[in-house]
């Protein structure tokens, strides 16, 4: 019973049978079995998908220490022993030759390979039964005792181990292929979306330089800003590898240096940023965009002239509880917050606020004091 136990022992830390090697694990196992049981020959077959046909994965032979192929056996020509197999753990022989559940085996297989004792392990996964494991004497009548029957039971179980590891091995390695084709395909999508926003840029820079008044030069500049924000969230994705999300705080900075680059030269704004770092779904980051772009191109548009002395502007963004809260205050002039003197740019940030399914506060004393909260997932 020692050297069996042994045997298994040694199997089980294989390194074949932990990294999917099936066909290595294989020569392995029979190879070790032949040898511990002194058995002649050792086999293994695997069942075709409809189990129709057991095909020999792979045949051993202690005498000459050689590994071969032997054909194929169909249900077809062995209906009896294939059902048979399907219904039974093990298969014990002593005299294979003169057991009735063998007498199709007689003719093809039992005497030309000289086989007179043998067990068939039937090997199973999930479950089913995917093949048989087969241990052979050849030339004398052999008893297989209780310990035999229990090692070559846990050899099948070790092979159906090996087989199913080789399957998960096949489909890790399908899955990773897949993931790394996502992500070149959601790296060109970004690089063209991305490339596209420019062009759409130009191409409004263009016809600003075609239009005749300041009004309309000013409409085509306000489409051009909200354009840029959401080229922002584009470029944010692209650059840090996320596909579906972007750092709300770090985008909302980076949109307020711009617009002060581009609005607050002659302004002189003292402006005061104080953002978390605070992930959110594109679905909520790109209303959120729009709504940070519309409200401080309002400010740096309409809250100051050269008459303030130290303008100042305040930018906050705080995550608690799953709740972001966005907070944006000018010490401007202020405007009149009435529905009935509602402007374009508050409708748009009020339904742009009920896409986040947030809600909105504004306060118009001393200065415009805008605060914004909406729930994200963490």
């Amino acid at each position: 019973m020692q050297r069996y136990l042994e045997t298994i022992e040694e199997l089980s830390k294989s390194f074949y049978l932990h990294e999917g090697e099936f066909e290595n694990f294989t020569r392995l196992l029979l190879h070790s079995a032949a040898i511990t049981m002194e058995c002649a020959r050792c086999n293994a077959w695997l069942f075709e998908e409809n189990q129709s046909v057991l095909e020999s994965l792979l045949s051993y032979e202690l005498s000459t220490n050689k590994y071969k192929q032997d054909q194929p056996l169909t249900n077809d020509q062995l209906p009896n022993y294939f059902s048979f197999l399907r219904k039974n753990e093990l298969i014990v022989s002593d005299n294979a030759q003169l057991e009735p559940m063998n007498a199709e085996l007689m003719a093809n297989y039992l005497l030309p390979n000289n086989i007179v004792s043998m067990i068939d392990v039937p090997l199973r996964s999930e479950g089913k039964m995917i093949g048989v494991l087969c241990f052979e004497h050849i030339n004398q009548t052999h008893h297989w005792t209780g310990e035999e029957q229990k090692f070559t039971q846990s050899l099948s179980q070790l092979l159906s181990l090996a087989l199913e590891t080789k399957k998960k091995k096949t489909y890790q390695l399908a899955l990773e292929r897949i993931i790394a084709q996502k992500e070149v395909l959601i790296s060109e999508i970004n690089h063209r979306v991305k490339n596209n926003m420019a062009v759409i840029m130009s191409l409004l820079n263009l016809q600003k330089n075609k239009t005749k008044d300041n009004y309309h030069s000013l409409l085509i500049e306000d489409v051009k800003d909200k354009v840029y924000s959401m080229s922002m969230i584009q470029e944010q994705l692209h650059s840090s590898g996320s596909v579906d999300s972007i750092d709300l705080g770090q985008y909302l900075e980076d949109l307020l240096i711009n617009l002060n680059n581009s609005y607050g030269q002659d302004l002189n704004i003292d402006l005061n940023i104080n953002v978390d770092h605070v992930r959110v779904d594109i679905s909520k980051a790109i209303p959120c965009g729009l709504i940070a772009n519309e409200i401080l191109t309002n400010s740096y548009k309409h809250a100051f002239n050269n008459n303030d002395v130290s303008p100042k502007l305040e930018l906050s963004l705080i995550e608690k509880d799953g709740q972001a809260h966005l907070t944006f205050r000018d010490n401007g002039a202020g405007f009149n917050a009435e529905p009935s003197k509602m402007g374009m740019g508050l409708e748009l940030i009020t339904d742009l606020t009920e896409q986040l399914d947030g809600a909105i506060k504004i306060r118009t004393e001393n200065g415009v004091s805008i605060h914004l909260s909406f729930a994200f997932d963490k």
